[in-house]
């Protein structure tokens, strides 16, 4: 890596299409955006089950299952740090880099891919395919719109930061005790111990014509639809 600060074409808020996996395993339905900032980065990550809890009406872990707690567990969301290589235009044509990220606070203990990415932009860089080294993995992420209109970054208070682009931002609260072991909070089977293993949010919201910002989809399903009090 080269370079503290990330190319323009890859700032702003990006939205996953679909990934595919080595052994053929294709995911188009899981909820997942990554808001990079010229350094920093938060990305939420949550599967279709997990989205759904926000329509069940819990509105706290002890009102979810068990089930629903691992549900939420799942999550593979984060925030910290991007490093990127200056861009290559290829004799084809595209623009390709390769990032690698740091995490400063990772829902998992363990990272699920922790290659860097090998990126390539399309034509008017709205499209952007990451390819693991290894080949474990293919993504597609789409570029929302409004998402280069400003950059910020606060620190809200000591557990807590904002991370926002244009009309996008994430909100990162962790209130956990370090996780030890190296295996996924799935893996846990006590449920106090789940509870506070989970205990960490992972917020994302979109901005209304009024300049609040709503929470659409969080690791705590009890926050969608609410606003923000935030920069």
């Amino acid at each position: 890596m080269t370079s503290a600060t990330v190319p323009d074409e890859l700032l702003g808020c990006w939205k996953r299409r679909w990934i595919t996996f080595a052994d053929g395993t294709h995911d188009d339905t899981s909820f997942v955006v990554w808001l990079q900032l010229p350094s920093l980065m938060a990305d939420v990550r949550l599967s279709e089950a997990a989205v759904a809890l926000a329509t069940a009406g819990r509105a706290s872990f002890d009102e979810c299952s068990l089930d629903e707690l691992r549900l939420l567990a799942d999550s593979d969301s984060s925030s910290g740090s991007t490093k990127c290589t200056p861009i290559v235009v290829g004799v084809d044509g595209l623009r390709r880099a390769t990032a690698e990220w740091s995490s400063c606070v990772s829902f998992q203990p363990v990272a699920a891919f922790p290659e860097p990415g090998l990126l390539e932009w399309n034509d008017t860089g709205t499209v952007l395919i990451e390819r693991a080294p290894s080949g474990a993995y293919v993504e597609e992420w789409h570029l929302l719109p409004g998402s280069r209109g400003s950059f910020a970054h606060h620190h809200v208070n000591n557990a807590s930061e904002w991370c926002r682009a244009g009309d996008f931002g994430v909100l990162v609260t962790d209130q956990r005790q370090p996780a030890s072991g190296g295996s996924r909070l799935t893996d846990m089977s006590e449920r106090g111990e789940l509870e506070a293993a989970i205990d960490c949010e992972f917020s994302f919201a979109v901005r209304s014509a009024e300049g609040s910002f709503t929470v659409a989809a969080s690791t705590l399903p009890w926050r969608v639809g609410t606003t923000l009090a935030l920069p």
